[in-house]
């Protein structure tokens, strides 16, 4: 059964698989963003192809629970191509603004999805510099499974358009 991550402190050491079930390595870091701290980032340390070691980023967001294992919705080589970042000094605005274009993910995600076990549910509001969590126990895991009443109004209001534009008539607010 696939569901989201639950518990975020649980992360560091363990070990993420590529869509195909590929080793790819083990969660050394977690990274936040914002005033509150809302987990974004996994930094995992592996080897990919003929390269040495190295440390690469991938979004909380699309880590999924498999049964026990932790596995990303990519494949090994896409990840092992994913931007350089130094994270010294946590993770700048424009890398996180780099990472999030390279796997293609942004705050309206959960405005696509049409069930609320979205995994983009998990993507941090507004996007900016993240930095090094220092105690993962101390970290709160985004609920995977909720959306504002606004996001659910504007989900409706975009139901309602497509099926004007789709040429079912006049839809009403009953």
């Amino acid at each position: 059964m696939t569901a989201p991550i639950q518990d975020v402190s649980s992360l560091p050491g363990k070990k993420v698989s590529d869509q195909q079930g590929a080793a790819i390595g083990k969660v050394k870091e977690i990274y936040a963003t914002g005033e509150n701290g809302h987990p974004m980032w996994v930094e995992v340390e592996g080897s990919f192809g003929t390269r040495e070691k190295r440390t690469v980023l991938i979004p909380l967001a699309r880590l999924k629970d498999e049964d026990g294992d932790i596995a990303v919705p990519y494949s090994k080589n896409r990840i092992g191509d994913c931007p350089e970042v130094d994270t010294s000094d946590g993770i700048s605005a424009d890398s996180d603004r780099e990472l999030r274009g390279y796997y293609g993910i942004g705050t309206g995600d959960q405005e696509l999805r049409g069930d609320n076990k979205s995994y983009a549910t998990l993507v941090a509001d507004e996007p900016g510099e993240a930095s090094r969590v220092e105690d993962a126990g101390q970290l709160e895991t985004p609920e995977a499974d909720t959306r504002t009443e606004e996001s659910m109004e504007r989900l409706h209001d975009s139901q309602r358009r497509e099926a004007r534009s789709g040429g079912l008539g006049e839809v009403t607010d009953d």
